[in-house]
């Protein structure tokens, strides 16, 4: 039965390592694993394959492997035993992101501060004319120079959201200096930042949206709509955000 089932898991991440994606190959490899977990593939106390099996079936590296798997040890989900192998652990369920949607935090300082690892993936940044819809939303002439954002937001190494935020010339020096939080990077050139503005949706994701959240099976997202203005009530950035429904929980005060 151990072998039928590594053999499952094993054409599972084939096919997940061979999808396209913005997710480096170890990070696939990760969140394919968790997946087979979730869907009852894998369960506590069941043995994965060696790291030479793992290497020669999937075309990958020893170290791509050792880098994956050692970052699912460190969240707990496997175990390593000496002389027997590598099993999956008793897993309880992650608790959801609290996430306000009066709080001017951002993504990653309120990942941090609920003790979760936040961590983002960049898909693309760069300058734009701004559509005739965003210049109404930024108050700027249509044409007008804005930053396009994209990015993949992660927690404890599991991708949580797809996020494109649009944002005015002058709110953004120098595009390279900004790192895993764009409101830190404000924070730090001295952006003024007085209010947002809210609207929350759902959908269910498409079927890039499915493979950027490395998501098996469709699913109702969360579609967060943000403006952020100054203390003069201007718009500095305009966002949308894709976020998994079983991974967030929001509210709307501070």
């Amino acid at each position: 039965m151990s072998k039928e089932i590594n053999q499952r898991l094993l054409e599972k991440l084939l096919q997940d390592l061979a999808s396209a994606g913005a997710m480096p190959l170890y990070l696939r490899f990760n969140a394919s694993v968790r997946q087979a977990i979730e869907q009852g593939l894998l369960s506590a106390g069941h043995f994965l394959p060696s790291e030479r099996l793992f290497t020669e079936q999937l075309g990958i590296s020893r170290i791509t492997v050792r880098k994956a798997l050692a970052c699912l040890e460190q969240d707990g989900i496997i175990g390593r035993s000496r002389g027997y192998g590598t099993f999956i652990q008793p897993q309880r369920p992650a608790p959801k992101l609290r996430y306000s949607l009066a709080d001017i935090k951002g993504f990653s300082r309120e990942a941090a501060q609920q003790g979760r690892q936040p961590d983002t993936q960049w898909i693309s940044r760069e300058r734009v004319p701004a559509s005739a819809a965003l210049a109404e939303r930024l108050q700027l002439a249509v044409g007008a120079p804005i930053y396009q954002l994209k990015r993949i937001h992660f927690i404890d190494r599991r991708p949580m959201s797809v996020a494109v935020s649009y944002v005015v010339a002058a709110a953004i020096a120098n595009i390279d200096e900004i790192g895993i939080s764009l409101y830190d990077y404000f924070r730090r050139n001295n952006v003024e930042m007085g209010s947002l503005r809210s609207q929350v949706s759902a959908a269910m994701a498409d079927d890039d949206i499915r493979r950027t959240l490395q998501l098996s099976e469709p699913m109702p997202l969360l579609i967060v709509r943000q403006t952020l203005f100054d203390h003069r009530k201007k718009p500095v950035e305009y966002s949308e955000s894709f976020c998994r429904s079983d991974m967030y929980e929001f509210t709307s005060e501070s």
